[in-house]
Order: structure tokens, then C-alpha cells, then sequence
């Protein structure tokens, strides 16, 4: 193991070993050290170079950029890998490189490393790290390490149609969720029948009646006390509605800024026999009073200012966030592009168009960044979260990354540190995000599951940081996900199928085994009858990935933590309700790995999983 002693830099150089809590070391700004390694043009290595005690292994690694020219002044930290050691727990900084890109780390135990390159700052490079980096004994292991040039910051944004002009194969994005999270209404695009049914939603929340009139789309919402009373709003545009997205909600412009109405189309559960059930409300309390009566009583006064899809919204559904606040009160978009286009997650392009392009200047290529700042390109979004405050204090509070001052507002840009632009508690004090009883030990004791899971959407990025694969393995959002194109067809941008599950034994291929069992195939691993496509056969996802959060309806989002739940945490939790007066049901008891696919067992799976356990 590291000792202190091996950590003793040559030339006046003295080691840091960084202790990050869980809270913060998943995106820690990891370039503000206490002790900074200085710049040379000479090889700087480290008191483990002398140690040639038996055994002993080295790392013989160069840092370049992705045109392969050489780095110099890269910080190079390490960590052993181990099923204790989170990643960003235990990195040391051990060596710099040269002004050939080299450096060498000798006098290694035995073991699996990670090792990090950092530059001084974000402003030319990012950070990347490689996992699994094998050092053997009296064995030298060659490493190479590529930086993904950052995004200036004086870099303006040229829109999706210059990038795509010079990057033609990308071209199916221009289909994806990303790109069409928000159109025009017409035939093409509103997914919801629009016939001129008064409709109440099933909470009796929301009383609304959808028709097209003159080929425009239009919503007329009813007060619930007095039907006489009513106003009548034209759709300006239609937010989602991807099949795999299962939810389209509808946004109207009143003055400068859009509004959500209170109604939401879930197109991933439609009854054939009845469409008009899958209307539900959508945060109600937003245009009616707690009395049932309509907040706005014509259609160009809105509800509430503090409530518009700009100020709440916006961040995660445009490319180059621009909001001001006008002396109405309005929040008003000055954005690039409407979706989430390419510069949403390679940063503003405008100087690497204007000095020519190239794979190395002024654009993030985000298959080069570290684990943790890859991740947070697609984190920024996937996250319930509320802004930073910046040193002037904040006139007011979005739902998305970026830095507040007064009333100037500075979005985030991938490759730089998600944490500097983002609060996960709101101005009230409370949690952002949401999970099951926050998996409370007092409530569930012993039956409490490993990780906290996800009640509310939008939080797979929070999921993802306990998980298994980020902290041990490395991987990055994108390792599973097509990020440019719709993906394998039927699957939520997927490369590979997971309905079979080559998604996941393309890694994992010792658990895709299987065993003759009473004259049936079952899967080794699972245990289960065997079942390529059906979930409860030997679906991995159907174990690792049960339904936890709500998007559209209850339980319809996968958790991203990878665990798996438990029946008896469900039961614990059902058991809580029952005493405490509490009715059981999707919403209120969390779903376990077997429950997703027998609810019909009425103890959530508990004895289920005990005659699992007990099979040899």
C-alpha cells in the first residue's frame, strides 16, 4: 500500500492526499489543491522511483492531447482500486509529466490503479483518468492518456446546422428525445387527441376541454367551482412526446414568457378503449387556488410569473442558456437554439469553427474526460437540483445548473465542475431530489436497502454516483447510451439491446451462462427460467434496474444505481404505512427486484426472494 514516505515528491514537491464525503467528492473542483506541483520541462518522478524492493511494479505512462501532441505540466494522481475505495477517495498526486508528455511511476504494489491526469486549470485541457490500469511485479505498464481540449470561455455558440455541416454523420440526432424535446404543435407533433372532450382529470384536479380550431391547438381550462367560468389558451408548443419519453405536456405564451399548462399526456399508456385516460394533471396548484377556483381569469395574465418554463425550465431544454428578467417581472430567452443540440455537450463552438475545427482546439470531446466530468456532461440535466448563488447574492432561483449573480446569469459548460453551479437544497432548506422515505433506517431498520433510490425523475445522474459502475468500473453515461443517434430501435438510445441482454453481458459475459434445470434452461446467475425478452426471465435489467421513480405514472422510471432492492425493504416500508395509518400502494411503497414483475405476491416478494435464495 501508499505510504506517506512514497509520496515525498523530488525537488521541494510535498504530497496531498485528498479525503472527499460522499456528498462531495463525486464532483469536487479537483484543481483547487492545497499544494500545487510546479511546472518543468524535466522529468519528475517520485521517492517510489528508488524503491526497488522485491516485487515492486512501475508505470511508464505519456499524457497528450487528442491530435497526440504532447502535455507538460500535467498533475498525475493515483489510486489503488479497490471494492473499499470509492473513486475520488483516495487519489495521490505522485508525479508531473515532462515536456515530452512522459512520466514514470516506479515502486508500485502490485494491484489495479486508477490514474488521473489534471492540467494547472480547465481553461485549455480537462481532466481524464484510465481505470484498471494492472501493475505486476518487477513489471512495467505503458499507459497513454489523451485530454480533451475545453471550450474557451470568450467562445460564442454557433448552432446545430454549422456543427452538423461539418460533421454530416452525426446527423441523427436530428430525431432524437435531445433534439425535439420541444416543437411546434401540428399533426406530426401532438401526440394527444385534441377532440373537444371536457375532460377531469382522475385527482379531480384539473377540468380542461383540448380542440383544434382554424388548425391551431387550444386548451380551454374550467374552473372547478363555477363551469361558466373558463379561459382559453392556444398551444405555442409541445414539450416531449417521444414514445420512450411516454409524457407530453403543453406550453402557451402569455406576454414574453411560456407556461406548462396543468395537464399532461401520457402517450406511453394509452387505454385503445378509452385515450382520454391517459390525460393527468400536471402540478395544478400552478393555475388553480387551494379554493378550486382558476389563479388567471384571461388568457394574457398568467398565473404566476415565478412559475414560466424559462425561468423553471429552460436550462435543460435549449442550447446556450440565455434568461433575463424585464422590469414586468417577465423572464425572457435570449437562447441559441431551442433542444438540446450539439454545443450542449461539447460547449459553445464558435472558436473552434473560426480557427478551422480539428480535433484538438477549443471543443470538449467528452469520450476524453475523466469519469467524473464525463458523467456531469450528461448530469447537468439528468439532475433535480437549484442553481448557485454567486457573491452578489440571487434576485432569483432556477431548477438547473448555473451561477446566479443578481439578476446576471452564467450557465454551466460541460467539462468544467457540475458542483460550482449547482445547489441540491432550495431556498426553503428542503432536499431538491427525492427519494423513498429517504431510506430511513429508524422507519425500516435492518431492512433499509444499500443505497438510496430515486423517487422522482430526472435524478439518474444522482442514482448513478453510488453505483457500482461509476465508482469501480469507470464507466460513463455514454458507455450505454448512443449519444448521437436514436440508438438500437425500441430502446431509450441504447448501443446495444438490453431486451436480450447484450447490453450488459458484453461486459459482464461470465453471468450470461446458463444450466439445464428439471429438463428447462435457467440462467446461472439469475437463477431464473431462461428468458432473453421478457422481463422476470433472466433479464438483468429486470433485477439491477427495477422501477423506482415517476415520470408519467408510478414506478415507469429504471433506477440507475444498479443494487439490488430487496423485498424485505418493501416490506419494511409497507409495514411503516400500516402503522402509521398510511395506505400501500405504487406511490407510497418502493419497487423491489421482484415485485416489478410479481405484484401479485402480497408480501412484495419476501417469500419469493427466500426460495430464490435457498436454490443451490
Amino acid at each position: 500500500m501508499l505510504t506517506k514516505k512514497h509520496l515525498f515528491m523530488i525537488g521541494a514537491l510535498s504530497a496531498i492526499i485528498v479525503c472527499f464525503s460522499h456528498a462531495s467528492w463525486a464532483s469536487s473542483p479537483i484543481n483547487q489543491k492545497s499544494t500545487l506541483l510546479p511546472s518543468t520541462n524535466e522529468l519528475i518522478g517520485t521517492s517510489l522511483r528508488k524503491d526497488t524492493s522485491t516485487g515492486s511494479g512501475k508505470i511508464d505512462g505519456k499524457v497528450t492531447n487528442t491530435d497526440g501532441l504532447p502535455l507538460s505540466d500535467i498533475t498525475i494522481s493515483i489510486q489503488l482500486l479497490t471494492e473499499e475505495t470509492a473513486y475520488r477517495s483516495a487519489f495521490e498526486d505522485v508525479a508531473t509529466t515532462d515536456k515530452k508528455g512522459k512520466f514514470e511511476i516506479a515502486g508500485l504494489t502490485p494491484g489495479k490503479y486508477i490514474v488521473r491526469a489534471t492540467p494547472p486549470s480547465d481553461e485549455i485541457y480537462l481532466p481524464n483518468d484510465k481505470f484498471n490500469v494492472t501493475v505486476k511485479s518487477n513489471k512495467t505498464k505503458k499507459v497513454k492518456i489523451k485530454l480533451s481540449a475545453a471550450s474557451h470561455t470568450s467562445s460564442e455558440y454557433v448552432g446545430s446546422t454549422v456543427c452538423l455541416g461539418c460533421h454530416p454523420e452525426h446527423k441523427g440526432w436530428e430525431v432524437t428525445a435531445h433534439a425535439i424535446t420541444i416543437r411546434t404543435p401540428n399533426s406530426e407533433t401532438v401526440v394527444a387527441p385534441f377532440r373537444g372532450d371536457i375532460i377531469t382529470t382522475s385527482d379531480g384536479k384539473v377540468k380542461f376541454k383540448p380542440f383544434i380550431e382554424n388548425n391551431a391547438y387550444k386548451v380551454i381550462l374550467y374552473d372547478l367551482t363555477d363551469e361558466s367560468i373558463s379561459v382559453t389558451y392556444t398551444i405555442a408548443r409541445t414539450h416531449g412526446g417521444v414514445a420512450l419519453v411516454g409524457k407530453q405536456r403543453y406550453q402557451v405564451k402569455i406576454g414574453n414568457s411560456h407556461y406548462i399548462l396543468p395537464i399532461q399526456y401520457n402517450n406511453r399508456n394509452i387505454d385503445v378503449n378509452n385515450p382520454n385516460a391517459a390525460w393527468v394533471s400536471y402540478n395544478p396548484g400552478n393555475w388553480y387556488n387551494s379554493d378550486n377556483t382558476l389563479i388567471a381569469t384571461d388568457a394574457n395574465t398568467p398565473p404566476d410569473k415565478n412559475k414560466s418554463f424559462e425561468q423553471n425550465c429552460e436550462g435543460c431544454h435549449v442550447t446556450g442558456l440565455g434568461i433575463t428578467r424585464n422590469a414586468d417581472g417577465e423572464f425572457i430567452s435570449g437562447s441559441e437554439e431551442i433542444g438540446i443540440s450539439c454545443e450542449s455537450c461539447h460547449g459553445p463552438g464558435g472558436l473552434h469553427v473560426s480557427e478551422g475545427g480539428g480535433k484538438a482546439r477549443h471543443i470538449v470531446n467528452p469520450k476524453y474526460l475523466a469519469t467524473d466530468r464525463g458523467n456531469e456532461v450528461c448530469g447537468q440535466c439528468h439532475i433535480r437540483v437549484k442553481n448557485k448563488t454567486g457573491e452578489s447574492g440571487a434576485n432569483f432561483e432556477t431548477e438547473y445548473p448555473c451561477i446566479i449573480n443578481g439578476e446576471e446569469l452564467t450557465s454551466f459548460i460541460p467539462g468544467k465542475i457540475l458542483a460550482n453551479y449547482i445547489e441540491e437544497t432550495g431556498s426553503d432548506g428542503k432536499p431538491t431530489a427525492g427519494y423513498w422515505n429517504d431510506n430511513d433506517t429508524v422507519i425500516l431498520g435492518e431492512y433499509a436497502s444499500e443505497n438510496n433510490h430515486s423517487q422522482k425523475h430526472r435524478q439518474q445522474y444522482q442514482d448513478f454516483l453510488k453505483s457500482h459502475h461509476y465508482n469501480f468500473a469507470g464507466l460513463k453515461c455514454y458507455t450505454c447510451h448512443e449519444t448521437h443517434g436514436t440508438g438500437v430501435k425500441g430502446t431509450a438510445q441504447l448501443l446495444k439491446k438490453s431486451s436480450n441482454n447484450k447490453l450488459c453481458t458484453t461486459c459482464h459475459d461470465d453471468l450470461a451462462k446458463t444450466v439445464k434445470k428439471d429438463g428447462d434452461t435457467q440462467n446461472k446467475h439469475a437463477k431464473h427460467l431462461y428468458s432473453s425478452s421478457d422481463v422476470g426471465g433472466s433479464l438483468c435489467t429486470g433485477c439491477h434496474m427495477p422501477k423506482t421513480a415517476k415520470s408519467a405514472v408510478d414506478n415507469d422510471i429504471a433506477s440507475h444505481v444498479f443494487d439490488i432492492i430487496k423485498p424485505y425493504t418493501s416490506k419494511a416500508m409497507a409495514d411503516a404505512n400500516t402503522a402509521a395509518g398510511k395506505a400501500n400502494n405504487p406511490g407510497t411503497v418502493i419497487t423491489n427486484s421482484c415485485y416489478g414483475c410479481h405484484p401479485k405476491d402480497a408480501d412484495y416478494g419476501v417469500a419469493r426472494w427466500n426460495t430464490w435464495e435457498a436454490i443451490p
